[in-house]
Formats: structure tokens, sequence, C-alpha cells
């Protein structure tokens, strides 16, 4: 059975496009190999290397089925309100300055992320990937996107 598929780009800036498909539009920010995309569905966040086919997303949103189920990690739940008690301002300051070695990822409870991102960084080629994830973060963390380990949105300050 077929179906038809409606999709269209448009460039709206260097870095900025807005898509267009029959589902809705959204809007992604980045830069080759590392993009994040708002839509109706979420915040998603794409970082990989051009060419290879590798990469890594996650998403976080309202149909993504992440907040359709209880947390089995360790034991935890999300809390109840969804807000996280990690500092946003400490967390955004940890991805500035230590961002390259995953520290903000383990302060927000991401151990897994943190590693991967602390020995990328550590083989030497991996800060082409780290970097631009960093970058990432620290966009998600500056608008209140950013999820802490137990899927708690990091409060203000």
């Amino acid at each position: 059975m077929g179906y038809v598929r409606f999709f269209r780009r448009v460039r709206v800036a260097p870095g900025l496009t807005l898509n267009l498909s029959k589902h809705g539009a959204s809007v992604s920010a980045g830069f080759r190999g590392a993009h994040v995309t708002v839509g109706r569905t979420g915040v998603r966040r794409t970082v990989g290397l051009p060419g290879t086919g590798v990469y890594y997303t996650s998403h976080h949103g309202w149909h993504s089925g992440v907040h359709s189920a209880p947390q089995f990690s360790n034991g935890q739940t999300a809390p109840s309100n969804g807000i996280s008690d990690k500092s946003r301002l400490f967390t955004f300051c940890l991805c500035l300055l230590l961002g390259l070695f995953g520290i903000h990822q383990f302060y927000a409870g991401h151990a897994v992320r943190g590693l991967i991102m602390l020995c990328l960084t550590m083989v030497g080629m991996g800060v082409i990937i780290t970097l631009p994830w960093m970058m990432l973060d620290l966009i998600l963390i500056a608008i209140g996107e950013f999820h802490d380990g137990q899927d708690g949105r990091i409060k203000r300050l």
C-alpha cells in the first residue's frame, strides 16, 4: 500500500531552516553534523559525523513515549512536577567551562553521555563530535529544554 509523502526544507538563514511536512512545521538550527529541531512533538538533538552515517539523536517531547511510562533507571521515577532540583545556571557554567569533557552531563545525571563525551575528547579526534554536542547542550540549557537523568527539566537559576 502506498502513501503520499510531503516534505519541504526552506533555508531561512545560514544554520536555520524551516521544515514543512504533512504532519506540521518544525524549525532546525545548527550546522552539518549537529543540529536541534523544535516541532510539534518536542525537541530533537542530533550530533554526528557527516558522511559516515554515525550519529546520536535524543528526543524530549510530548509524544516521544518518554513521559508515558515511569523511569526504570536505578529504581527512581521522574519528579512529579517534571522539574529537576539541579541548577540551570550551574549546569550552564559547567557546560561552558568543562563541556568538552562532559562534566555537565555527569552533574545532570547522564553518566553514560558524560563518559562518551569524556572518552571522545581524550581520544583527540573526538573534539569534532564533542564541540558541536557541547554547543547544542549550551543552547538547550539556555532555552530551558535540558533534562536531568530522571527526565526532569533543569529549573531556572
